[in-house]
């Protein structure tokens, strides 16, 4: 599942246009899985806002609770109504309605859908703010020492 996630990742940043000038508000990172070697790095060091990095984190806290069985690919998870409620970009999901763990994990890589992350912190997490301390937590163990 890393190794997949992995993929995904660099799939998503050769899909995206990186601009020749270095902006401040942008930063991007890929790194060799094995060797550890960067590749290719912009503001790799600046702080910046985090939301591309939130999805990643709730991916990998994601595939990390399906690895140890905590998640199964076919769960249904419940959209509350603070998960319907966020703002764009979305899915447009109901407070009540169901997602499957696949189809949320789907909808997180394609759509970067602030509804869907929603529902998976608070299955994860227990609240968004449980889940946020999860993230910083694997984050420090992960080595990224500027970041939560």
């Amino acid at each position: 599942m890393f190794r997949l996630l992995v993929a995904l990742v660099l799939l998503t940043l050769s899909l995206i246009s990186i601009p020749t000038v270095t902006k401040a508000r942008y930063a991007s990172i890929v790194i060799e899985a094995r060797s550890g070697r960067i590749l290719h790095s912009i503001n790799a060091k600046t702080k910046n806002y985090p939301a591309s990095l939130t999805k990643i984190m709730t991916l990998y806290l994601t595939f990390d609770a399906l690895k140890k069985g905590k998640l199964r690919p076919n769960h249904p998870l419940k959209v509350s109504r603070v998960a319907a409620s966020r703002s764009p970009s979305k899915l447009g999901l109901k407070a009540g309605q169901r997602i499957s763990v696949e189809n949320a994990i789907k909808a997180l890589i394609v759509k970067s859908a602030n509804d869907v992350a929603t529902v998976l912190a608070e299955k994860i997490g227990g609240t968004e703010r449980r889940f946020a301390k999860l993230m910083t937590a694997r984050a420090k163990t992960l080595g990224m020492k500027n970041t939560i």
